[in-house]
């Protein structure tokens, strides 16, 4: 947290005084703007890579994500250092900020407590409460799991899979079956309880973030390229831009 907030005030404070014209859409910040947007499309690939069995190297992508995140929200601070503190168009400044902070909390303090998750120890099942008795039920949901997963993919093993992006393609409905049926398992055998709260659900607000982050800076690239004049609100049009449309 500290080393993100640290680079976004440098970069501000260090770059955009060396240029006389600091209006976001002045050439230098416009080219920020670009390379800090290309930066951030990286950890929009690791997603969608690692959904979709390309990820060969995860700690590899892992590093790029993190690396490119710093790096775009460097460059977007500087192309966004005039804006005031009211406007839309720092909604992807937010929503970026707040991702690379949570990255950087969870790595730094819940890393441990992951860690059980996923060690061979006895601590990996053990937080503090008894396992359910329900046998039955996960048995049940498991026999459910395994003769969907026959359809779905015949060669997976139900220990181990999870849908990839090509299923959800492929069949998003038996997908989605299966998905729900994995959550009902995890429910049944009491994981979110024994992972806590704020761990269980720290992936999930991750991803609902950035999908905020991505929709809304998708709205504001498409508005400043195609719909110049209404962004410029009557004013001058003095960005690079590629249409006018809607402009009477």
């Amino acid at each position: 947290m500290v080393v993100a907030v640290s680079a976004t005030l440098l970069g501000i404070l260090v770059a955009v005084p060396l240029f006389r014209d600091t209006r976001p859409g002045a050439p230098f910040n416009q080219a920020c703007a670009i390379a800090g947007t290309i930066c951030l499309l990286m950890p929009a690939v690791f997603f969608f890579a690692k959904r979709g069995g390309a990820a060969k190297n995860p700690p590899l992508w892992f590093v790029l994500h993190a690396i490119c995140g710093f790096m775009g929200i460097f460059l977007i601070s500087i192309h966004v250092a005039s804006v005031s503190a009211l406007s839309p168009a720092l909604v992807p400044l937010v929503a970026l900020m707040f991702l690379v902070c949570q990255g950087f909390w969870v790595r730094a303090f819940l890393t441990r407590r992951l860690s059980f998750l996923f060690a061979r120890s006895p601590k990996s099942f053990d937080f503090g409460t008894a396992l359910p008795d329900n046998r039955a039920a996960i048995g049940a949901v498991i026999e459910q799991k395994t003769a969907l997963l026959a359809m779905l993919d015949p060669q997976a093993n139900e220990a181990t899979f999870s849908p990839r992006l090509r299923h959800w393609l492929r069949a998003p409905l038996k997908a989605l079956r299966y998905d729900l049926l994995a959550r009902r398992e995890a429910a049944l055998v009491g994981a979110r309880a024994r992972a806590g709260f704020v761990l269980s659900y720290a992936r999930q607000l991750h991803i609902a973030v950035a999908a905020i982050f991505y929709l809304s800076l998708l709205a504001h690239v498409v508005v400043m390229l195609f719909f110049a004049g209404y962004a410029a609100k009557g004013g001058e049009v003095y960005w690079w831009h590629i249409a006018n449309w809607g402009s009477k």
